[in-house]
C-alpha cells in the first residue's frame, strides 16, 4: 500500500466510521451497527486499488498449469461503482438548513475558489450531475422554514424539492407522516459506510428510519461536541495541558471541576463577575454544554426494547451524580454560562478574547469562531463521568445535519440514486479532506489536538429522547439555567408525559407506510 493511501486509510478508520460496541459508564449503550472487520477490509482493498500498480509487492496470482494471471484490481471510486442513469437534465432541488452555515453540505459558490470545502463539494456535485444527467439546484433557509416548506409541499402535492437538509426538528415531520421511510427508498443502501450507523441504529423506531446522516452532511461530523483550552492562560498558572490526562483516561468531570475551582477571578474587585472586566475558568452556552456533559458522561434518557422501540429510562442515581458534577463546574465555580439567546455570541467571545481558560464547543464552532483567535488553544474531548468509563463520547447536537425525503417524492428511485451518490461522492472526496481541515489547517494548532480529534469523533451518540425532543429533554439546561441544585423532581414530574410521548412516537411510526 502506498504511503499516501495508508494515511487516508488511517483517517477513514479513525473517524466516525470506526465502529465499536462498548457499554459506556454502565448505562445503556449506543453501539455501532456494522462490523469493523468488514470496514477495515474494504478500506484496505480500496487503498490498494487507489495505489494502482504500487498496491501489492508482486502480483496476486492464480495458477492453471503453467499460466499465471494477475487478479484484476478495481480502481474505481465508490461513486463510480454506483449504477448510473440519464434523467434528461432533470432539475434536482435541494433545500438546505442555513443554521451555522450548514448549507455548505451541498451549496457552493458555483465555481472553484480555492476553499477546500467549496472545491470538493463542487467537484462532487459535478460528478453526480454527470452520472445521472441532472442539474442540482440548491437553496438555503432557516431550519424552521425548511421543515415548514417540506410539510406544506407534501400537503399541497407539489415537489419543488427532492431532498431537504434539516435538523432534529424534522422528527416531527416523520411522526406526522410527511417523510419517506429511507429503508424502503429505492437506490439507497443504508448499510454502506457513508451512512452513520450510530444515527441509523439510535434514530430508528420499530425498524423504520426517516432521518439519516453521514458523509452526505460533512457539517454533521463537525457538530461533534468537544472542549478547548487557552494555552497562554494555562501557562500563566503553571497548569499542565490536559493531553496526557486524556490519553491516560483520567480526563473526567471531577478533574475539570477541580481545575476550574479557583480560576474565575473578580479582577476589578467590584464583587460582580462580568465579561468585560473579569476572568473565567469556564465559558459555555446553555443549549450546548449541559447536553455535551450529560451525554459525554454516558448519560441517556431512553433505551431501545427488543422491537426497536425507544422507551423512557431514567437512571436517577447516575443522573444525580452527573448533574452534581456539572453543577459544580458551571455554577459553583462561577463560570460564564450564557442563558440569554441575545448574548449567545458572548460565550465564544469570552474564550476567543482570552478571558476564559476552558470552553465547550463543537468542531464546527471552533472553525467558525476561533480561526482568528490570537492565543494558541488546544482541543480535547468532553470529560468522562469517571475513570472507569471506557471511552470519551461526543454528543451530536440536535442542530446537526440530517437529510430527509418528502413522503410524496415524485420519483423515489431517482431521489434515492442521487441521494446515495451525493453520500458516496462525499465519502470519496469530501470527508477525508474535511478531516485534514480539522486536524491540520484551520482548526487544530498542534499535533496533540489532531490526535484528540480522533478520540472526539470516534464515539458519537444520538439519544432518541433528545433528538425527538421528548418532554424534559432539556431538563439539565433548564435546571442549570435556574441554578437548581437537584434535577430529580424535574424529570419525575414529566415522566408520565414523556412515556406517553414515546408511546405515541412508536404508534405513529407503526402507522406510517
Amino acid at each position: 500500500v502506498c504511503s499516501s493511501d495508508l494515511y487516508k486509510m488511517k483517517n477513514k478508520v479513525s473517524r466516525y466510521h470506526k465502529l465499536k460496541t462498548e457499554l459506556h459508564g454502565g448505562c445503556h449503550a449506543m453501539k455501532w451497527a456494522h462490523s469493523i472487520g468488514l470496514i477495515a477490509i474494504s478500506l484496505i482493498l480500496s487503498s490498494l486499488a487507489a495505489c494502482g500498480s504500487a498496491a501489492p509487492e508482486g502480483p496476486v496470482t492464480t495458477s492453471a498449469g503453467d499460466t499465471t494471471t494477475e487478479a484484476p484490481v478495481d480502481t474505481r471510486t465508490e461513486l463510480e461503482k454506483l449504477e448510473g442513469a440519464d434523467y434528461d437534465g432533470y432539475e434536482f432541488g435541494i433545500l438546505l438548513n442555513n443554521q451555522d452555515d450548514r448549507f455548505v453540505d451541498v451549496m457552493t459558490v458555483g465555481e472553484m475558489n480555492g476553499d477546500i470545502m467549496n472545491d470538493n463539494v463542487y467537484k462532487r456535485n459535478l460528478a453526480v450531475q454527470e452520472k445521472y444527467g441532472i442539474v442540482i439546484k440548491t437553496e438555503q433557509d432557516e431550519f424552521q422554514k425548511v421543515n415548514e416548506t417540506c410539510k406544506t409541499s407534501v400537503m399541497a402535492g407539489d415537489s419543488e424539492y427532492d431532498l431537504y437538509f434539516s435538523n432534529c426538528y424534522a422528527t416531527s415531520l416523520a411522526s406526522a407522516g410527511y417523510l419517506y421511510e429511507l429503508g424502503g427508498l429505492p437506490g439507497v443502501d443504508l448499510s454502506n459506510p457513508w451512512w452513520d450507523p450510530a444515527a441509523l441504529e439510535q434514530l430508528s423506531v420499530g425498524g423504520k428510519i426517516y432521518l439519516a446522516t453521514g458523509d452526505i452532511s460533512p457539517t454533521s461530523l463537525m457538530t461533534s461536541s468537544c472542549m478547548v483550552f487557552n494555552k497562554r492562560l494555562l501557562d500563566s498558572v503553571q497548569m499542565e495541558y490536559p493531553y496526557e490526562a486524556v490519553k491516560q483516561g483520567k480526563w473526567t468531570l471531577d478533574m475539570l471541576a477541580e481545575l476550574t475551582s479557583d480560576l474565575s477571578r473578580d479582577i476589578n474587585g467590584d464583587s460582580s463577575m462580568t465579561l468585560e472586566d473579569d476572568l473565567f475558568g469556564y465559558t459555555s452556552w446553555m443549549c450546548d454544554s449541559p447536553y455535551s456533559f450529560f451525554y459525554g458522561a454516558g448519560g441517556t434518557l431512553s433505551v431501545k426494547n427488543s422491537e426497536d422501540v425507544p422507551e423512557v429510562s431514567y437512571d436517577m442515581d447516575m443522573i444525580t451524580e452527573v448533574y452534581d458534577k456539572i453543577y459544580r463546574i458551571i455554577i459553583t465555580n462561577r463560570s460564564y454560562f450564557v442563558t440569554d439567546a441575545a448574548k449567545y455570541p458572548t460565550f465564544y467571545e469570552c474564550f476567543s478574547d482570552g478571558k476564559a481558560y476552558f470552553s465547550e464547543m463543537t468542531l464546527q464552532k471552533i472553525e467558525m469562531f476561533l480561526r482568528d483567535m490570537k492565543d494558541d488553544f488546544g482541543i480535547i474531548p468532553i470529560p468522562k463521568r469517571n475513570e472507569t468509563q471506557e471511552n470519551y463520547i461526543a454528543c451530536v447536537n440536535g442542530a446537526g445535519g440530517f437529510v430527509v425525503v418528502p413522503a410524496n417524492a415524485e420519483n423515489p428511485e431517482r431521489t434515492g440514486r442521487v441521494m446515495e451518490a451525493l453520500a458516496a461522492g462525499a465519502y470519496d472526496g469530501i470527508t477525508p479532506e474535511l478531516y485534514d481541515v480539522i486536524t491540520k489547517t484551520k482548526v487544530a494548532r498542534d499535533e496533540e489536538s489532531a490526535e484528540m480529534v480522533d478520540l472526539i469523533i470516534e464515539h458519537r451518540v444520538f439519544d432518541p429522547y433528545y433528538i425527538n425532543l421528548v418532554k424534559n429533554y432539556d431538563f439539565m439546561q433548564s435546571a442549570l439555567s435556574s441554578k437548581k441544585e437537584s434535577v430529580t423532581s424535574v424529570l419525575e414530574s414529566g415522566r408520565s408525559a414523556a412515556e406517553q410521548a414515546m408511546a405515541k412516537l412508536a404508534e405513529t411510526y407503526a402507522e406510517n407506510t
